[in-house]
């Protein structure tokens, strides 16, 4: 969910939108004299070794070159990477 709100709305009101943000809302702070969105408050998020971790753990040895033998080498990596970017017409 997002809320906007004023500069003043939010200080006034800063501890129950910033409780809000905690439980997942996305807040965008709007000038409303220039009618420009100047600021967004949203969750931090943060980094958990031991998740991480383990999630690498779990993916570990589904990708092998007997069940994907298009990423045996590195130069067959290199070649599928370049054939289905270009089947995709992706730009950047």
């Amino acid at each position: 969910m997002t809320l906007t709100v004023s500069v003043s709305e939010l200080r006034t009101n800063i501890s129950t939108y910033l409780e809000r943000v905690t439980k997942g809302t996305r807040v965008l702070i709007r000038d409303e004299k220039k009618d420009i969105t100047i600021a967004q408050i949203t969750q931090a998020s943060f980094f958990d070794k031991a998740i991480y971790e383990k999630s690498l753990r779990k993916a570990a040895g589904i990708f092998t070159k007997e069940n994907h033998p298009e990423w045996s080498t590195p130069s067959k990596v290199s070649a599928w990477l370049t054939k289905n970017r270009l089947a995709d017409e992706r730009s950047f």
